[in-house]
């Protein structure tokens, strides 16, 4: 009878593992994409700009447009240290 209960018990953790390794997996390979397409929008706008003259690249980079801001928000932001390792002396 326990040995039973047993056997459910890791059938099951077995499942719900696999059920979250595949939801990590799924939610980095979006993210990754994400970043990828979002590097791609702000290439182009960046050519985009670098055909304008100085005055219309300012006011476009003042005014940018959604989708740049969106993918600037898209963009994985780096990890900042949470302790300084620096010693006082």
């Amino acid at each position: 009878m326990i040995v039973n209960f047993l056997a459910t018990v890791a059938a099951l953790a077995v499942v719900l593992g696999l059920c979250g390794a595949l939801y990590l997996w799924f939610r980095v390979s979006l993210s990754r994409f994400d970043s990828m397409i979002a590097k791609d929008v702000l290439k182009r706008w960046d050519a985009q700009l670098a055909e304008l003259s100085d005055a219309d690249r300012e006011l476009q980079r003042a005014h940018p447009p959604v989708e740049v801001l969106e993918a600037i928000v898209a963009l994985p932001s780096p990890w900042s240290r949470r302790f300084q390792l620096s010693y006082a002396r």
